[in-house]
């Protein structure tokens, strides 16, 4: 299924609130920044769920979740999905101006950056090119 229904899934105040969990868990497998886990972790501490059982298992507890706190996590991830779309959006862009003036692939330190796991993409490095290392040393000596 697509973001847009599992959003709107955790949104629907129909559904039980162990099917919301499980449809905002689901959205983690689209976009986890931080990992699967790490995300899922980041944003139990955002809204302010405590793990009290502590391990893996406890993180997972579909039962801990209210209403508030769905959606506010939902809120969070949206956050930083649109930082992602912006960024590899501007990102794309640039590529798109630097392929024709024959400057066919990204620099090492661009790979790099559209990997790196964060929260939320700075737009501004995006645009930035990062140099290569061979632009690097022309410009020292």
């Amino acid at each position: 299924m697509s973001w847009g229904t599992w959003a709107r899934r955790v949104r629907d105040p129909s559904l039980p609130l162990r099917h919301r969990s499980s449809a905002l868990r689901s959205l983690l497998n689209r976009h986890a920044p931080l990992g699967f886990d790490g995300t899922e972790r980041y944003l139990r501490q955002l809204v302010g769920l405590t793990d009290q059982r502590g391990g893996r298992l406890g993180a997972r507890r579909a039962d801990d979740w209210t209403e508030t706190t769905l959606l506010a996590a939902l809120e969070a991830l949206e956050a930083s999905r649109e930082s992602r779309k912006r960024y590899t959006a501007v990102f794309a862009e640039r590529r798109r101006r630097e392929k024709a003036q024959h400057r066919r692939q990204p620099t090492r330190g661009d790979s790099e950056a559209l990997r790196r796991a964060e929260w939320f993409k700075d737009v501004d490095e995006a645009a930035r090119r990062q140099p290569s290392r061979r632009e690097i040393r022309r410009a020292r000596g």
